[in-house]
């Protein structure tokens, strides 16, 4: 309750008086930056937007020039490595036909339905358990374990907000802004022990796997590792809300997965892949070009900065 009134505070009180106290700092920067970076007017909102997030998240402006930090890097990707195929990458929905032309169907979680709005469901023809999320956020996702018990209006009430609502632009996160919203309704992976499937979220950099971020024990105290490409446990926190753990077993299917991240992530200087397995079998979940949106709090974030060593001297025009 205390840190939902805190974000509360920090994102509808706080973050215009800090975005106006910004102001004129951004605009010196932007000059100096400038004269560094391959910066146009057509960037100009985007880096704004940037630098008052970081702002309010980190209290700190982001260094496009030398980016040592992971944060930073995130922040140098968002405004010089734009690309369309990150636009169906990022819609849940569209990344199923590059997940499939890229490795194949049976990396999909089987799809029922897609729909515009909570109406158009068709709860009929649904099995009796599935999962319902949005395609255009982060977040929305509601596990029907049994479809005669849940709460429908609760459901609907979560769904349909997100529908409504516009994600990613105000933190730079700007390829969300081109996905058209909807409902999907997937099959219910079950779960080979009393939490959901293990997350293996693969950050790779020009198709080479740098490092894996695995989390389970999730509504269950969560827990994180994160580990070298061999499985190897760096013993290095990233995110504060996990408790650091140490039960990671390599998988039977970790070369498997290692596989799919690289031929998924081929194309991209930089980009998170995020892969499940249950009983041996191995799904795509998304794929994330800005995880976190940059703003990694701690010095895990400075560590595993070095780890995303693409190069910085080709940049890519705008899509925006």
């Amino acid at each position: 309750m205390v840190e939902n009134t805190l974000r509360y505070i920090l994102n509808n009180i706080a973050a215009p008086i800090i975005n106006v106290i910004a102001s004129p700092f951004i605009e010196k920067k932007w000059t100096k930056d400038c004269k560094s970076l391959p910066l146009t007017q057509k960037h100009k909102e985007l880096y704004i937007i940037i630098h008052q997030h970081t702002a309010r998240k980190l209290f700190k402006f982001p260094d496009l020039v030398n980016c040592n930090d992971f944060n930073d890097k995130i922040q140098w990707l968002k405004l010089f490595d734009q690309d369309e195929i990150q636009i169906q990458c990022s819609d849940k929905l569209k990344v199923r036909d590059y997940i499939e032309q890229k490795v194949g169907v049976k990396y999909l979680v089987p799809m029922y339905q897609s729909v515009e709005s909570f109406k158009q469901i068709d709860f009929e023809k649904l099995p009796g358990s599935f999962v319902m999320k949005t395609n255009h956020d982060s977040g929305t996702v509601v596990l029907v374990k049994d479809k005669n018990k849940f709460d429908k209006l609760k459901s609907k009430r979560g769904l349909e907000a997100s529908l409504k609502r516009k994600y990613g632009w105000s933190v730079g996160e700007w390829a969300y802004s081109f996905v058209p919203a909807r409902i999907i309704i997937e099959h219910y992976i079950e779960p080979e022990s009393d939490t959901p499937p293990a997350d293996y979220k693969f950050y790779c950099v020009n198709g080479e796997v740098k490092f894996c971020h695995y989390i389970y024990d999730r509504g269950n105290n969560s827990k994180e590792q994160l580990l070298s490409s061999d499985g190897i446990d760096l013993k290095t926190p990233l995110h504060g809300k996990f408790e650091l753990g140490t039960g990671f077993i390599k998988p039977s299917n970790w070369a498997e997965m290692l596989e799919v991240a690289k031929k998924l992530s081929a194309e991209f200087k930089c980009v998170r892949v995020d892969l499940f397995s249950s009983q041996d079998n191995i799904y795509v979940g998304e794929m994330t070009f800005w995880p976190m949106a940059g703003t990694y709090r701690g010095n895990g974030q400075k560590f595993f900065g070095k780890f995303l060593d693409f190069e910085r001297d080709t940049f890519k025009q705008p899509v925006l």
